[in-house]
């Protein structure tokens, strides 16, 4: 009986998984378009802070655009860094340290209504960009108060 148990435990964490993997090829489906993405960048009073978009997702509705991109890149330094921005949060961070998703990192950069102040993305089919950008550490110190966010999420 345990054996059969076990068994069916591990069908159910394999058919999960299999599902959660369906899932996430279903959710980023629309950033295949982007296979062919340019480098895009921050620049800041440190330096340029260049990341490749893995994730780009625009959607466009009623006038309004939902816009979430993601993707690794490196500092001016070198260092490892993953890129999150989100128009519905109004956020942008950095995550030092980190080249992926879902990581804990220690120090941060960012900008946006809840760490320093508001941001409007100006989008131009699948360009953005920011300017005037107010960045901030992860206790909330001033590093940029005019840093400029080019993204090419690659032509539709």
């Amino acid at each position: 009986m345990d054996e059969r148990r076990t068994g069916s435990v591990v069908m159910i964490g394999l058919f999960s998984s299999l599902m959660l993997t369906g899932c996430s090829a279903e959710a980023e489906a629309p950033t295949s378009e982007s296979a062919a993405v340019a480098i895009s960048a921050l620049e800041t009073s440190a330096g340029r802070y260049e990341f490749t978009p893995t994730t780009c997702a625009i959607y466009s509705q009623d006038g309004f655009d939902d816009i979430e991109i993601q993707g690794p890149g490196t500092t001016p330094d070198g260092e490892k860094f993953f890129f999150e921005l989100s128009s519905t949060a109004n956020a942008m961070t950095i995550g030092l340290g980190v080249d992926g998703p879902f990581a804990s990192p220690e120090r941060r950069i960012q900008a946006g209504r809840v760490y320093s102040q508001e941001f409007t993305i100006v989008a131009s089919g699948r360009q953005l960009s920011v300017a005037g950008l107010v960045l901030v550490d992860e206790n909330g110190a001033s590093i940029d108060d005019g840093a400029t966010l080019t993204i090419d999420c690659g032509a539709q």
